[in-house]
């Protein structure tokens, strides 16, 4: 009985000290890749190398962010700040490439996460008002480059009982070589 006792008094006790609000943060970055069948939805796979032929990428590239939410509450209004930037080669050379500034620097609104949930965000760099990762690449060879890597650097933006601290998750996706 004693013991009984001893094990509830200590469970109430941690329960105590844990946080009573929730809070979300990146659990995994993971580069994707579908190949286009017309008249079908695209059916994404992970990747670890990206296949290309320039100018362009064979296929549809998304980036996707599984979001963990630890805590008893749902967390509504996140807002995920992303960027993307390239390590530039000289084309056709095998030389050691060079990381630009970013090309992409965007952001995604997630209305609510759920109490104890995942959720997997998808990002399309293709979707840039700014600069479409196509548009990007097709300048990047005119000029006699092109990436041997990609870098996606993303965070949620700090707020008040959602995100108790400023990380950055980054990911890279290495570029065969034509």
């Amino acid at each position: 009985m004693r013991t009984a006792a001893a094990a509830l008094l200590c469970t109430a006790s941690l329960c105590a000290l844990s946080p009573l609000h929730a809070e979300v943060m990146i659990a995994r970055l993971d580069w994707q890749l579908a190949q286009p069948v017309r008249g079908r939805k695209p059916v994404f796979a992970t990747i670890t190398t990206l296949p290309t032929v320039p100018p362009r990428i064979s296929g549809l590239l998304r980036l996707r962010v599984v979001l963990k939410s630890r805590g008893p509450h749902k967390t509504e209004g996140l807002l995920l700040r992303y960027s993307l930037s390239a390590r530039l080669a000289p084309a056709g050379s095998g030389a050691e490439g060079v990381w630009a500034v970013p090309f992409l620097i965007s952001e995604k609104r997630i209305p609510k996460v759920g109490p104890n949930q995942y959720l997997d965000v998808h990002l399309d760099p293709s979707l840039s008002v700014d600069m479409p990762l196509s548009h990007y690449l097709r300048r990047t060879l005119a000029a006699g480059f092109w990436p041997d890597q990609l870098k996606a650097q993303v965070m949620l933006s700090p707020r008040t009982g959602a995100v108790d601290s400023v990380k950055t998750e980054e990911i890279l996706l290495p570029v065969n070589r034509p």
